[in-house]
């Protein structure tokens, strides 16, 4: 189950990225407010989404909040993306879409980061299940 519910949030979280940078850069008012709607609904089903990955993990690792070896090198991103994926999301449902520009530049540069996260925690991740 872990596998498979793990997906979700990562295709979201980095998905909701590319739209709110769309969304960021239009030049077109009425497809920027599109965009970052898009951009809302995605980033707070990637933070719903990712509980389910989160408990089926820690159900597989038998509680294990950290580890060792490649476990240690997965959780050492997943924690973090987790987080920000929630605070992020948190955010955009109490900002809605209709942020500062400057506020948005930073909520950008935090999606960026933990997108980053999500998929290096995903690369490792992968690395436990079919070996190097």
């Amino acid at each position: 189950m872990h596998g498979g519910s793990t997906h979700f949030p990562i295709a979201l979280v980095i998905t909701s990225m590319l739209f709110d940078v769309l969304g960021y850069v239009w030049p077109v008012q009425t497809r920027r407010r599109e965009f970052h709607a898009v951009g809302f609904y995605l980033i707070v089903g990637a933070a719903l989404t990712s509980f389910g990955a989160v408990l089926s993990g820690l159900v597989i690792s038998k509680w294990v909040v950290v580890g060792t070896g490649l476990t240690a090198k997965h959780h050492l991103f997943v924690w973090p993306a987790f987080a920000l994926m929630i605070a992020l999301a948190v955010w955009r449902l109490i900002t809605g879409y209709e942020a500062s520009r400057r506020g948005f530049a930073i909520y950008l540069a935090a999606m960026v980061l933990t997108s980053v996260l999500i998929a290096t925690a995903g690369y490792w991740g992968g690395e436990m299940l079919i070996g190097s």
